[in-house]
């Protein structure tokens, strides 16, 4: 995407949009009958659309791992979940692109740990969504999580994104109990449009 930018077809702005976890048939591009995702969609047939590629791991974690520096499990001897390991990795996909002179700025859950390893991002902004590791670990949530540090100057310093009942791995389902905007999702897309927009224009991005 490098309109508005210095970016170019050999320097590109990446943005590069990860879940935690989603089927790889669940895409309205792929003709499924329920899910809807147009956004994702219309990225799809702007862009280029990989149909067969598989993660390295259907782990969490270690499949992150790989993302970022790519290399396997054989290399990182990560087969699974567990929290609290270091994430030692010097080079990364994020490190690389800084290194040739690109904006980076990672928002949204890293699940790294130390949480605020910046994994050769410039900047970070983190909500991990479920913390409950971070939550047992830190005396001050807002020490690894930027949104609840956002929520609480929004509606209070007690505001917490559990004060509806539902814990981070449940199945029962209950409506936001705070205004629209503030929540998760909506952060989650506004810091992004925030960074681009306050951004130096004469360098390409990678987010």
């Amino acid at each position: 995407m490098p309109h508005g930018t210095d970016a170019s077809p050999d320097r590109p702005n990446v943005i590069l949009i990860s879940v935690d976890q989603w089927r790889g048939d669940c895409l309205g591009i792929d003709g499924h009958p329920i899910v809807e995702t147009p956004y994702i969609d219309q990225l799809a047939l702007g862009g280029v659309r990989f149909g067969r590629a598989y993660s390295a791991t259907p782990s969490c974690v270690p499949a992150r791992v790989a993302l970022l520096t790519g290399l396997g499990q054989a290399s990182t001897g990560r087969i699974g979940y567990k929290d609290g390991v270091p994430w030692d990795y010097p080079v990364t996909i994020a490190s690389e692109f800084t290194r040739h002179g690109y904006q980076t700025e990672s928002i949204g859950k890293m699940h790294v740990y130390l949480e605020r390893s910046q994994m050769g991002f410039q900047h970070g902004r983190l909500h991990d969504g479920f913390l409950h590791f971070a939550r047992d670990t830190h005396p001050h949530i807002d020490a690894v999580d930027d949104y609840v540090l956002w929520l609480r100057r929004e509606l209070g310093r007690d505001a917490d994104y559990f004060d509806h009942g539902l814990n981070c791995n449940g199945v029962t389902v209950r409506p936001w109990d705070k205004p629209e905007h503030t929540h998760p999702t909506n952060w989650i897309v506004s810091e992004p449009i925030d960074f681009v927009r306050g951004r130096d224009p004469r360098k390409p991005f990678l987010l």
